[in-house]
């Protein structure tokens, strides 16, 4: 017999199955559990959406860069802003019309010092409730119907600046929620909470014993380089484990199936790497792993514990957070199918293993220049480096590619239509990293490198939208940019449409077959928010897209050319709906 606990969670799981596969809705982050940033809805397509049109906009009064998607429930759109966050529903049968209006109280807002912004991007639906994460690490119930607030529960350490910007994961019964801190000597964790009551369910760290990792005897992990004994503290040096980053601030993804969640951890503290090895005998590579920073975790959803993980970079120097779209897909590999995750790396690497167990599928392929790894060596799974590229203190590198990330937390999407994934990289290297001397405090900066000069890497172009075949692991077309970077999330459509902005304001539609672009409309503003799409109580397809810019003042001078995107870098929050006539 269910307790009503369970009988809650059960239902609350059916419903949001029930929801992501309604097309004409946008429920959670991602479009779904398996994070594809994917609408099936194919009214706009390659056809007509060079008729699409502004249909009506609405002024979000924030003057920050916005990175939660919006969610669309029934008639009703959700929007969260970033700090000091508020949380807007949106009436769409009567063009945005705002039926209410939630601004929590934020009173750690002083010490909610996050990394690179005041980002916050996850907002999620579950049992008539929006469920969300404020900066200073308050989470959030909240009546989708009034706004009222049904709980809220502290749960990030503001005395460390642990911040909160991440997803929140909604699973049955439990609300995931992650934490951000890797450049301030933050231990990295997930933990679930109940969605009835905001109770601690488990908590469970990147690094450290296996008590506090969640290893059991369900962890089973592939490669043998991961079966040793206290992973979470044999590969770091003495103590190092304790403020060691692995952060988790990226997007997750859930597989029903196996009843397992997937993400990645954030880049090992501090990126110099002296801190955590053996000064005496480094590199020691093959010891100092530095385990689970950078990496991929495969957790059980129910009990928190960890089923397998793969270190993508070990002993990472060089900020290589894993942070991307993790995709569930059901993909053909030599002949086999196998239900498979799949992402492009801010490494450099494009990856595929098998969802149940850690297993590489195929070779990781090298999707823009990679300097500080030559390959990844199949039989141990590990990436073969390059001695230039390693950093100690004192000595500088050589050439680093890519610098910092190859592609980034920017929505990537998976389209089941054309079989393609679809992502925007860079083409970004750096001239040289050197080790600093320093010590870790409570909150303080804990990064300890010196950094050479930003340069564009190989072959002149700054960016690309690239598409990939994720049954064979390769490239099957390629957009370079030559004059930005394009950094910006994109949603593809079943229309062989793909959705994303540009640095010079643009929103544009580009053609899923070829790349080609062949809508596009200026917005005047920069894009760090994913386009949605959905169904409005009209029965029509709309495209919502949100424009936004940080509070930066570029330089723009009387001989600043007028495309140059310093002239669209400009703070302001817009929401547009699009469609057509």
């Amino acid at each position: 017999m269910l307790t009503f606990g369970l009988l809650a969670s059960a239902l609350a799981q059916s419903s949001l199955l029930s929801m992501e596969n309604d097309a004409g809705q946008w429920v959670m982050p991602n479009g779904n559990y398996a994070a594809w940033n994917y609408s099936p809805l194919d009214q706009i397509n390659a056809y007509n959406v060079n008729q699409l049109q502004v249909k009506w906009t609405l002024q979000l009064g924030v003057t920050d860069s916005l990175e939660a998607e919006p969610l669309v429930v029934g008639n009703t759109m959700y929007i969260l802003t970033p700090k000091p966050n508020t949380l807007y529903a949106l009436d769409l049968s009567r063009d945005g019309y705002v039926k209410w209006a939630f601004k929590p109280d934020m009173p750690g807002l002083k010490q909610a010092t996050a990394c690179c912004g005041a980002q916050s991007r996850g907002l999620a639906y579950a049992d008539g409730n929006l469920i969300f994460s404020t900066l200073d690490g308050q989470l959030f119930s909240v009546n989708a119907d009034t706004g009222q607030p049904n709980w809220k529960v502290q749960t990030a350490d503001l005395s460390i600046t642990e911040t909160t910007p991440g997803q929140d994961l909604v699973v049955d019964n439990h609300v995931i929620v992650g934490v951000e801190g890797g450049e301030r000597g933050v231990r990295g964790y997930v933990a679930a909470y109940d969605l009835q009551t905001g109770k601690l369910q488990w908590k469970y760290y990147s690094t450290g014993p296996n008590a506090d990792m969640g290893i059991t005897s369900d962890f089973k992990p592939f490669y043998p380089g991961d079966k040793v004994q206290n992973p979470g503290t044999s590969t770091w040096y003495g103590d190092s484990w304790k403020h060691g980053g692995g952060t988790v601030w990226g997007w997750m993804s859930y597989s029903p199936k196996l009843d397992m969640f997937y993400y990645g951890t954030g880049n090992c503290g501090p990126w110099n790497p002296d801190y955590r090895r053996d000064p005496t005998t480094a590199p020691g590579l093959s010891k100092y792993t530095n385990k689970y920073c950078s990496s991929v975790l495969a957790r059980n959803a129910s009990n928190g514990h960890l089923i397998w993980a793969y270190q993508a970079t070990p002993q990472d120097q060089w900020d290589f957070d894993q942070v991307d779209n993790p995709f569930l897909i059901n993909l053909n590999v030599n002949g086999k199918q196998v239900y498979a995750l799949v992402k492009s790396d801010r490494n450099g690497y494009f990856y595929a293993w098998n969802a149940a167990t850690g297993e590489l599928l195929y070779q990781p392929k090298k999707y823009t220049p990679v300097t500080w790894s030559d390959h990844v060596d199949m039989t141990t799974g590990e990436p073969v480096m390059n001695k230039d590229a390693l950093v100690y203190t004192g000595q500088k590198t050589g050439e680093i590619c890519p610098f910092i990330n190859g592609n980034n937390w920017f929505n990537d999407s998976y389209n089941p239509k054309t079989g393609l994934v679809y992502f925007n990289s860079y083409n970004r290297c750096n001239s040289g990293f050197t080790g600093a001397k320093g010590t870790w405090t409570p909150g303080g900066h804990y990064v300890l490198i010196d950094f050479g000069d930003s340069v564009t890497g190989p072959g002149g172009y700054l960016g690309a939208m690239q598409a990939w075949n994720p049954n064979t692991g390769t490239r099957v077309w390629s957009v370079q940019s030559q004059n930005y970077q394009n950094r910006h999330p994109l949603m593809s459509t079943g229309g062989n449409l793909i959705f994303s902005g540009t640095d010079q304001g643009y929103f544009q539609a580009v053609n899923a077959t070829n790349g080609q672009t062949i809508w596009k409309f200026r917005t005047g503003s920069g894009f760090r928010n994913s386009p949605v799409s959905f169904i409005g109580p009209d029965g029509k397809q709309y495209i919502a897209v949100i424009t936004s810019e940080a509070p930066s003042n570029p330089a723009v001078g009387d001989k600043t050319a007028p495309d140059d995107a310093t002239r669209y870098a400009r703070p302001g929050t817009t929401l547009y709906v699009f469609g057509l006539p």
